[in-house]
């Protein structure tokens, strides 16, 4: 049988040391990877606003609040199954560990399935809700649109991290 230290190894056991050094030691890479995030939304204002113009910027901007509503609820999901797999982790309870991950990845991936499928259906009547201006309506369409496909992408990164993160491990979500 597998244990999980051989399925998931630790930077280092998070429960023996100095508390404030294993803290800041995990959380580095994750203030590292929210300062890249950053960086990433800094340079997609700046590159559509340059050279596509202020519709498709507006587009963009108007796009993210739905965006991140909604993948906030996944990473909201995901974050939070990887609370109960640290307890699980720390507990060593292996059987409880692959029950809790197998229920929670398919519970969020169904989500995120209906989550994208329901975008797609009415897509119109979140335009209509939003207000989102007819000169930007259709530039904000095709950037959701995109952006949709990539949602299971999101997912997947996010229920992965979030497994790692609950083992010890920041840096290879990172």
């Amino acid at each position: 049988m597998l244990r999980l230290e051989r399925l998931f190894p630790m930077n280092g056991d998070l429960t023996k040391g100095s508390v404030m050094k294993s803290m800041l030691l995990f959380a580095v890479p994750l203030i590292l990877g929210n300062l890249l995030q950053q960086c990433y939304n800094i340079a997609d204002t700046w590159i559509v606003g340059k050279y596509l113009g202020p519709n498709p910027l507006a587009a963009v901007g108007s796009a993210f609040t739905l965006m991140t509503f909604l993948t906030s609820i996944i990473l909201g999901l995901c974050m939070g199954s990887g609370a109960y797999f640290s307890i699980c982790f720390g507990q060593k309870d292996e059987k409880s560990m692959k029950e809790g991950m197998c229920a929670s990845f398919v519970m969020i991936a169904l989500l995120t399935v209906a989550l994208n499928i329901l975008v797609y259906v009415f897509i119109e009547e979140i335009g209509v809700f939003l207000n989102v201006p007819l000169e930007v309506w259709g530039d904000m369409k095709a950037y959701l649109s995109v952006i949709f496909l990539g949602i299971a992408a999101t997912f997947f990164y996010n229920f992965f991290a979030s497994l790692l993160r609950a083992v010890g491990n920041s840096v290879v979500p990172l």
